[in-house]
C-alpha cells in the first residue's frame, strides 16, 4: 500500500475515540439543549461570568462536533481539534472552579484534578499516542516485513 490513510494506529483506538467523544458530545449537548429549548439560566453565582460559561460551552461542543465528523473523514484535523477541545474544557473548568472555589482546599481541590485528569487528560493523550505517522519514504521500507 503506498499511501496509508488511517489516522490512528489500530482499531481500538478509534473506538476509543469514538466512545470518548461520544460521552463528551452527550455531556454538552445536554447543556446546549437545555440553553436554548428550554430557556435554563445559570444560577446566581454565576452571573458574573455567565457569556464566557456560555461562549466555552458552546464553543466546546461546536469543537467536540468537528472532532467527531473529522474522525470518520480520517483527517489529521481531527488532533487539531481534539486538542483544542481539550484546552477549551480545561480552560472551562479551571473558570467553574475558581466560582465554586470557597476557601477549602482539602479533597475538593484533589477531586477537581483527578477528575479532570481521569476523564479528560489521560484520554486525550491516550489518543494523541496513538496517532498513526505514515512512513516518509517507501524506500525506508525495504526488506521490512509489513502487515
Amino acid at each position: 500500500m503506498l499511501h496509508d490513510e488511517r489516522i490512528l494506529k489500530n482499531k481500538f483506538a478509534y473506538f476509543f475515540t469514538i466512545i470518548f467523544l461520544l460521552g463528551w458530545i452527550i455531556y454538552y449537548g445536554v447543556f446546549v439543549i437545555n440553553v436554548l429549548l428550554k430557556g435554563y439560566r445559570l444560577v446566581e453565582k454565576y452571573i458574573k461570568f455567565r457569556v464566557p460559561i456560555y461562549f466555552l460551552n458552546f464553543i466546546a461542543f461546536i469543537l467536540l462536533i468537528l472532532t467527531f465528523v473529522h474522525v470518520f473523514k480520517e483527517s489529521r484535523k481531527m488532533f487539531k481539534y481534539l486538542n483544542s477541545t481539550c484546552i477549551t474544557i480545561i480552560i472551562l473548568a479551571s473558570v467553574s472552579f475558581y466560582i465554586n472555589y470557597d476557601g477549602k482546599w482539602g479533597a475538593y481541590i484533589y477531586s477537581f484534578l483527578f477528575g479532570l485528569t481521569l476523564f479528560l487528560i489521560v484520554p486525550v493523550l491516550l489518543i494523541n499516542y496513538f496517532k498513526h505517522i505514515p512512513v516518509k519514504s517507501e524506500i525506508e521500507n525495504i526488506g521490512k516485513h509489513t502487515d
